[in-house]
């Protein structure tokens, strides 16, 4: 049995998303604002803790609506009908739970099966987070509304409630009016529209209340954690690993005898006591400690975790383990100890948190605890459901891709799971490290996209799976999947992408974003290494994130034989590009047109290809104009910087000298253009951009103008609000 996805609406910024679970580990991603808290909230919300529910919950828009189905209410005639739910209940927070069950656990969910016809193997329950009652809600509002209108004639300001979104706001008043709603649905009505299926007409009402309860076990680790700090003020109340031995010691092991406060040897004994109280603890740990050994970080020259009892007069009743670091593993030699809180925080909290999944997968299992055999201790809920935002919060890198790779492993060690297929466990993670998805395969990925329709005019998200993207492409898919590991990960947590084709873009694009004042957004500059981009469009297109590639026109000449050689460009001369992101993405290849192309036709969705075009300069002796046409980027820098290259006494060297060189005895613009053709060595690209970083006038530097085309085109669709008044 397994959770197989959730259908979350009218939840905050998620109006209408359909999120598919991996069997095991399902990541969350996207830039930031783009819904992933949201989304773990929500599973919360519905299916653990329905008193996290706030009047903020509600996606902000559908409040206009039920504020005037409210004050419909309020100017009601005594007598009116008695108000439904379904008169509200599509504005209302609701989450659809999908779980797939195997024949021989469908007894699990005999409650949940919808028909005596159902034969598939996946049934459904609709939470709604809706009135009690509706028609006590609406009295209870009016009354309310109505008083205080009568108050505010005497009132200098606004007397609250002003309104029903306002009413609800106290989180009493919510929560004494409000509950969640279950109803069974059915997989065979499922739209394929992304739309949600109809409120069945008949409400669940079995036993238990929330059949779900049986189904699951959540245990989450949110962001906002607290850990020792060896120089804070007060460690006492803070998450560290001795405390969490302590709480897991009273939880999951036994209860601790309590020694007699009469006893007058107590004095004597306490030294004994602790040696004794070591040995007990380090048999009961020794398991757990064991499996904190597991993760092997950092894994040179680490203190070994030593667990030490301390029992004094003052407390007797409550004996606090502490949790030290042996620094010396010589036998015969006096231990060097030092408290928890002196080893190294990122140490720390990887062992802390993982420590917290040895604790979930202990108390799901019920592990050790007090009672175990009893029916109630041995009923295991089929899914244990692991919800972990954002661990990278207080893990550096190495930490982080030490417990991504740990964290499931340590959820399912246990005899108890041995050939068990009816017990699961499924991690669901957020994050924006992409030092954590590095390890992952990209098919548990869901993307979170931000989205702001016309028709509400308010930010929403939308989410997308990332399994199967490239279909049946397994060579693209074995390419970028790879690139993007050892290389850019950040793609899925950025406002938008510049694909770029070589490291002379890469090191200089920063500088030309930075001149063109495109600095407002998240912007992931990538190399890829040659005209690659179009590989990247299935990922592209499915992400529907914005993509700026700059490529080069990569201009070729027909030679007598019939083969094409590359050639400095030139019009009318019956060229053609080689570069393939050109070709598969504008689906054009003669020069001559893709020169004359205009800014619509070099976008496509949410894709503007930009490449080289023709540069207005004016050489020298020349009294007029001529328009040169560069290959590529460093061509095109040297004559969009005519004047400054030529400007007497200009320290450079390398490529740069070259160009220089050249660009100074020029007065034919195509000699021109053909001799800095000559010079583009590719071993001398990345040396040519280095060169110019090291030039004194480098801040003068000019962007070539087909790069600052794309870049107006990604800062006015990233900032629509700059541009209001550009009658462009």
């Amino acid at each position: 049995m397994k959770l197989s996805k959730i259908h979350i609406g009218n939840y905050r910024k998620l109006k209408n998303c359909i999120i598919e679970f991996d069997d095991k580990q399902t990541v969350f991603v996207g830039a930031n604002n783009s819904g992933k808290t949201s989304a773990m909230q929500a599973i919360i919300s519905f299916l653990k803790d329905n008193n996290r529910f706030t009047a903020n919950d509600f996606t902000l828009t559908n409040w206009k609506e039920l504020n005037e189905i409210a004050e419909g209410w309020v100017n009601e005639n005594v007598g009116s009908p008695k108000p439904i739910l379904t008169d509200i209940s599509d504005l209302l927070p609701t989450m659809d739970v999908w779980i797939d069950v195997s024949e021989k656990d469908a007894y699990l969910v005999k409650n949940l099966i919808p028909s005596f016809e159902w034969k598939g193997r996946t049934v459904g329950m609709r939470i709604l987070y809706a009135p009690k009652d509706i028609g006590k809600l609406r009295d209870e509002f009016k009354e309310v509304y109505m008083r205080v209108r009568t108050l505010e004639k005497d009132a200098t300001k606004t007397v609250s409630p002003t309104s029903f979104w306002d009413y609800l706001s106290s989180n009493t008043r919510l929560h004494n009016s409000f509950a969640c709603h279950y109803y069974v649905l059915d997989i065979e009505k499922e739209t394929t529209n992304a739309g949600f299926q109809a409120l069945p007409d008949i409400e669940y009402d079995g036993d238990p209340k929330n059949p779900l309860e049986k189904l699951f076990k959540i245990h989450s680790i949110e962001a906002q954690r607290e850990f020792s700090d060896p120089d804070g003020k007060d460690n006492l109340g803070q998450n560290n690993l001795s405390k969490q031995l302590q709480e897991y010691y009273e939880k999951q092991i036994q209860q601790r005898e309590i020694v007699s406060q009469e006893d007058i040897d107590i004095f004597k004994a306490a030294d004994s006591a602790n040696k004794v109280c070591d040995e007990k603890l380090e048999r009961a740990f020794s398991g757990r400690i064991d499996e904190l050994k597991n993760i092997s970080y950092p894994g040179f020259l680490n203190p070994e975790i030593k667990i030490h009892s301390k029992i004094n007069i003052k407390d007797t009743l409550s004996h606090d383990s502490a949790v030290q670091f042996l620094l010396n593993k010589n036998k015969g030699e006096e231990e060097l100890v030092l408290p928890e809180r002196y080893n190294g925080l990122g140490y720390q909290n990887l062992i802390s948190m993982y420590f917290k999944l040895i604790q979930f997968r202990d108390e799901w299992l019920h592990e050790g605890a007090i009672g175990e055999g009893t029916e109630e201790a041995d009923a295991i809920e089929p899914i244990h459901l692991v919800l972990i935002e954002e661990p990278e919060a207080h893990l550096h890198a190495q930490a982080q891709q030490v417990f991504i790779r740990k964290a499931y492993e340590a959820l399912i060690k246990s005899d108890k799971l041995k050939g068990k297929d009816s017990f699961t466990t499924q991690i669901v993670l957020s994050t924006h490290s992409n030092h954590i998805v590095k390890e992952l395969d990209m098919n548990c990925l869901r993307y979170f996209r931000r989205e702001k329709p016309e028709e509400i005019n308010i930010p929403i998200s939308s989410v997308v799976s990332l399994k199967n993207v490239f279909g049946e492409d397994k060579k693209t898919k074995k390419f970028v999947s790879r690139y993007i590991k050892l290389n850019h990960c950040d793609f899925f947590f950025a406002d938008a992408v510049i694909l770029v084709e070589g490291s002379g873009e890469r090191i200089l694009m920063n500088r030309f974003l930075e001149e063109e004042g495109v600095k407002d957004n998240y912007i992931s500059v990538i190399e890829i290494n040659g005209s690659h981009a179009h590989r990247f469009r299935p990922l592209i297109e499915k992400l529907k994130i914005r993509t700026l590639i700059v490529t080069d026109i990569d201009s070729q000449n027909k030679k007598a034989d019939g083969k094409w050689e590359k050639g400095f460009t030139q019009k009318g001369k019956k060229q053609r590009s080689n570069n393939d992101t050109i070709i598969k993405w504008l689906e054009e290849s003669d020069v001559d047109k893709l020169l004359g192309l205009g800014e619509k036709d070099k976008i496509k969705g949410d894709v503007r290809i930009a490449y080289q075009t023709g540069i207005p300069i004016k050489l020298n002796g020349n009294k007029e104009e001529s328009i040169a046409y560069p290959y590529t980027f460093e061509d095109s820098v040297a004559l969009t910087n005519y004047n400054l290259f030529i400007r007497e006494g200009l320290k450079c060297k390398g490529m740069v000298k070259d160009f220089q060189t050249i660009l100074l005895s020029a007065t034919d613009v195509e000699k021109c253009c053909e001799e800095l053709f000559g010079k583009l060595i590719s071993a001398n690209k990345a040396p040519f951009a280095i060169d110019l970083l090291f030039m004194d006038e480098f801040e003068q530097l000019d962007t070539p103008e087909y790069i600052k085309e794309g870049l107006v085109w990604l800062d006015r669709i990233l900032n629509p609000e700059k541009y209001e008044n550009d009658k462009h």
